[in-house]
């Protein structure tokens, strides 16, 4: 996997959101149903894996401006070395979709223990 591989991946995955508009989230960002997401993604062929994480993009409104939102699954590992290498395996995801959008509109990581998941929500407006 080439350095650059990861936001060319992001872009295109972002892109194909904008323009096929299959995929519309209209719930909430503070307790979305993130089982519910991902099995409608992955329904649709939309459930993608990158730098070892599923994800899954839909279109949404943030701020009642036309946006896309991300949705990363951060599986918690048995063998994970404590809080530190999960800190990092979250700190890695934002720091990559940042440095690829330069600007997010939104960011949250919210651990669920009953899914054994971190999950990451981003959410970038359209430019049109």
């Amino acid at each position: 996997m080439t350095e650059g591989y990861v936001k060319e991946k992001l872009i295109e995955i972002f892109e194909n959101t904008i323009e096929s508009g299959e995929l519309y989230y209209d719930g909430p960002l503070d307790n979305p149903e993130y089982f519910t997401l991902f099995c409608k993604a992955g329904d649709k062929d939309k459930l993608f894996k990158l730098m070892n994480h599923n994800l899954c993009m839909f279109n949404c409104k943030y701020n009642n401006e036309d946006s896309v939102i991300m949705i990363f699954s951060i599986p918690l590992n048995v063998g994970d070395s404590g809080a530190k290498n999960i800190a990092e395996r979250v700190m890695r995801v934002i720091t990559e979709v940042e440095e690829c959008f330069v600007t997010l509109d939104f960011v949250k990581s919210e651990e669920v223990k009953e899914d054994k998941f971190i999950y990451i929500i981003a959410v970038k407006k359209v430019k049109l």
